[in-house]
C-alpha cells in the first residue's frame, strides 16, 4: 500500500456539524516484532480468551472480547485520539465528505470513554443552544453514548436540514443532567468577522475557526488593512470557542505578524526528537508595528492555540483571558486487517520556547474571567425557560436598552426572582444576538475585550 498524505493539519478526535477528520494515512506493510515480554502477554491474552470462550457462564462474541482487548490496550495510553477504528469508522476517515449535510456544528473529544464537547461553532445550533467545552454528552435521542462508536455519533448527528436531534448533557458545576433539543442546519461558517471600534481605536477580528484557507487569509488580511485605514491603533484577535482546524493556516496567520525566521511552532515525534520547525518568512506585507492582544478561553483548541503561543512566545501580543483547550497532537492512522485500523498519536506540537501544547494549553499573560451568573442566577433564568417566559419576551424586544431591561425587571419581580443587572445584560445580549452572530461587540458587556483593550495602551 501507498502511503497518502492527506495535509499537515491539525487533527481533532471527532468532528460534528460541517467538520470532518483530517489524519494521515500510512501503509503499514511490516509489522514490527514485539519483545519477548510482549510475547509472554500475548499468550497469556490468548489463555484469558479461551477460558472466557469456554467457561464463562454467558456465551460470548468473539470478535466483542478482542476488540475490547484492543480498545483497552489504547485507552491504557491514556491518550483520547489513540484508538481503534473499526470497518465503520476507518472508511469514515478514509472517504471525503461530499455535498452538503445538516449538523449542529460542534467538535466532539473521545475522552475517559465518554463524548466530551471540544467548543460549539457560533452561529451553528449547538451554539445558539448555549452548549459549552467541557459539556459531556451522556444520549443522544434517548440512546446511552457509552455504547455508541465515534461512526455512529456522527451518524446520529448528522442528518436532513429541519430535523431534530436531542441530547442528554452533563454540566459541571449542575447538579442534574439535562436535555438539549437542537434543529440540524446547514452549517455554513463566516470564518471572519470584524469591526472597528472607533471609541478605543481598536481593530477587533473575531475568527470563529481555522477553515477556509485561502479565502479567510484574504478576509483576514483586507479586515485588518481597512480598520488600520479607519484609524485603528491596535488590535485584538479573538479566538474564544475556536476549535482550531488548519495548521497551514494558523501557521499563515502568524506569518502576518511575525519577522522572518522568526519561529511560529515546532513539531516533535517519539523522545522528544524534532521533526519540522516552522518559521515566518520573508513576505513583504506583514503588520509588525500594531499592538495585538489575543482573547482566548477553554473552547480555543488546536490551530487557536498555535496562534496565540506563537504570538505569544516572540513578544508580539499579550495573551488575556482564560486557559485553553490543550489539543496539539498529530495521529497517523495505520490500517489493520479486516478493513479496520488504528488512529496513534505520533508527534506533538510546541510554542516557540518549548512548551507542548497538548494537555496543557496557553496561560494567558493576563488572565481574566468572564462574568457569570452564580447557582441562584442559573437557577432563576432556568425557571424562566421552563415557564416558556424567555421566548415570548424576545419576540417583543430585540434590543437591549432601557425598555427591554425594564420589562424584564418586572418579569422577575412578578416570579419572585432575582438576577444581578450586570449578569441580566449580558444574558439578554446575548440572547437577542442569536439570530445575528456578527452583532458589534459590547465593551460594558466583555469584561475579556475591556480588559485586552486596556492592556494594549
Amino acid at each position: 500500500m501507498n502511503k497518502i498524505k492527506i495535509s499537515e493539519r491539525l487533527v481533532w478526535g471527532a468532528i460534528t456539524g460541517c467538520l470532518v477528520a483530517l489524519v494521515f494515512f500510512v501503509s503499514t506493510d511490516k509489522v514490527k516484532a514485539i519483545s519477548t515480554d510482549g510475547e509472554k502477554y500475548l499468550q497469556i491474552l490468548h489463555e484469558v480468551v479461551s477460558y472466557i470462550e469456554n467457561d464463562y457462564v454467558d456465551p460470548q462474541e468473539e470478535k466483542k472480547i478482542y476488540t475490547g482487548a484492543i480498545q483497552g490496550a489504547l485507552q491504557s495510553l491514556g491518550d483520547p485520539h489513540t484508538r481503534f477504528l473499526d470497518t465503520d469508522e476507518f472508511g469514515e476517515l478514509q472517504n471525503e465528505t461530499k455535498g452538503s449535510f445538516g449538523g449542529i456544528g460542534v467538535e466532539i473529544s473521545f475522552q475517559e470513554n465518554a463524548f466530551i464537547i471540544v467548543a460549539p461553532i457560533e452561529g451553528t445550533p449547538a451554539w445558539k443552544a448555549g452548549l459549552q467545552p467541557q459539556d459531556k454528552i451522556i444520549e443522544i435521542n434517548g440512546k446511552s453514548t457509552k455504547s455508541v462508536s465515534l461512526s455512529e455519533s456522527i451518524a446520529m448527528m448528522r442528518g436532513d436540514v429541519g430535523s431534530s436531534i436531542s441530547m442528554k448533557i452533563e454540566r459541571k458545576g449542575i447538579k442534574d443532567p439535562f436535555v438539549v433539543n437542537l434543529v440540524r442546519e446547514l452549517i455554513q461558517i463566516r470564518y471572519v468577522r470584524s469591526h472597528y471600534l472607533p471609541e478605543t481605536e481598536t481593530g477587533y477580528i473575531k475568527l470563529v475557526q481555522f477553515m477556509g484557507k485561502e479565502t479567510t487569509t484574504k478576509e483576514f488580511v483586507s479586515a485588518v488593512k481597512t480598520m488600520m485605514d479607519s484609524g485603528a491603533k491596535k488590535l485584538v484577535i479573538d479566538l474564544r470557542m475556536n476549535p482550531g482546524g488548519l495548521l497551514d493556516l494558523a501557521i499563515d496567520l502568524a506569518d502576518l505578524f511575525l519577522p522572518p525566521d522568526a519561529e511560529i511552532v515546532s513539531v516533535k515525534g517519539r523522545g522528544g526528537v524534532l521533526v519540522k520547525s516552522y518559521k515566518a518568512d520573508k513576505k513583504e506585507k506583514k503588520f509588525l508595528d500594531i499592538p495585538i492582544a489575543i482573547l482566548v478561553n477553554g473552547g480555543s483548541a488546536s490551530a487557536s492555540e498555535i496562534l496565540a503561543g506563537a504570538l505569544k512566545d516572540n513578544k508580539r501580543a499579550v495573551v488575556v483571558g482564560t486557559q485553553s483547550f490543550g489539543k496539539g497532537s498529530v495521529q497517523s492512522i495505520f490500517p489493520l486487517s479486516g478493513g479496520t485500523g488504528v488512529a496513534i498519536t505520533i508527534q506533538k506540537y510546541y510554542t516557540p520556547s518549548g512548551i507542548s501544547i497538548h494537555g496543557k494549553g496557553i496561560t494567558p499573560d493576563y488572565i481574566v474571567n468572564p462574568t457569570s451568573a452564580s447557582e441562584d442566577e442559573k437557577y432563576a433564568l432556568e425557571k424562566l425557560f421552563k415557564k416558556n417566559l424567555i421566548r415570548p419576551f424576545l419576540e417583543t424586544h430585540s434590543e437591549l436598552n432601557d425598555i427591554a431591561l425594564s420589562d424584564f425587571a418586572a418579569i422577575l419581580k412578578k416570579e419572585n426572582l432575582t438576577i444581578s443587572d450586570s449578569v441580566t445584560r449580558i444574558f439578554l445580549f446575548n440572547e437577542m444576538r442569536v439570530g445575528s452572530s456578527n452583532a458589534k461587540p459590547r465593551l460594558d458587556l466583555d469584561t475579556q475585550l475591556s480588559e485586552a483593550i486596556r492592556v494594549l495602551k
